[in-house]
């Protein structure tokens, strides 16, 4: 039974030089450690996921970094933008990783979306958006379908996060629910695991590859959680075997 295995790393929050630091994370750092550490498990059959807020603050020094290391350890990866981040940036400087929104393999396709709002925080799907998601879904019938995005379109139980909920996130179900070959959701943005059924819709949200955010919080609040990646196992019968793997890496290294 074929396997299409991925990788999901996200919220790397990047900056200009590499002695950059975040909330007490170098950065780079704690992400090359991260990248070690699945290479640790690698057979080099996965493709990385980079599902958003790869710049702290869309520097192109970021981008530039994050091109190198990609390409310096021969990894396959497909991408999308954040709220920190600058599309028509990230396609100059990742140019070694050109924009791809729909990513084909044998029995899946992985649909990239665009759910940053530009100088917002929170998310939300433009028209424009929704009216390429429909025309891809509808093309890609033969297929199971697995959708990326940088927000979260479900409710966390954290007050400040779920400001940041995707707003038209009704409308996005909508959509989605309609065809039966959808079958998750995977996100960032909210620097922790977390899953869910989104009205029959499985959601899977990622830990940061640096620093995490508490959980149940009703304010802004760090965890002591250390970096992390998702691991994705996608079946041809439609079956996902997921999970996280946390990586050793204390804040201040």
């Amino acid at each position: 039974m074929s396997i299409l295995k991925l990788i999901q790393m996200t919220d790397l929050h990047l900056g200009p030089t590499a002695d950059y630091q975040c909330r007490g994370f170098n950065t780079l750092d704690s992400f090359k450690t991260v990248l070690k550490a699945f290479d640790s498990k690698s057979n080099g059959e996965e493709i990385i996921v980079l599902t958003g807020d790869l710049a702290s603050d869309s520097q192109p020094g970021a981008y530039q970094q994050l091109n190198k290391i990609l390409t310096q350890n021969k990894k396959q990866a497909v991408w999308l933008p954040g709220n920190h981040d600058d599309m028509p940036l990230m396609q100059k400087y990742l140019s070694d990783y050109p924009y791809l929104p729909v990513y084909e393999h044998e029995y899946w396709a992985v649909l990239m979306i665009d759910s940053s709002v530009p100088g917002k925080p929170g998310g939300a799907i433009s028209n424009q958006q929704l009216e390429q998601l429909e025309y891809n879904l509808g093309r890609l019938k033969d297929k199971l379908v697995l959708v990326a995005m940088h927000h979260s379109p479900v409710s966390l139980n954290s007050q400040w996060l779920d400001e940041h909920r995707i707003s038209n996130h009704q409308k996005l179900h909508n959509i989605l629910i309609t065809y039966d070959n959808v079958k998750a959701v995977i996100t960032g943005h909210v620097h922790q695991q977390h899953e869910t059924d989104w009205e029959g819709i499985r959601v899977y949200s990622t830990p940061s590859t640096c620093f995490q955010f508490a959980e149940h919080s009703d304010q802004f609040a760090l965890s002591d959680k250390t970096p992390a990646y998702r691991w994705l196992e996608l079946h041809s019968n439609g079956h996902i075997d997921t999970g996280i793997n946390r990586v050793d890496f204390p804040r201040g290294n």
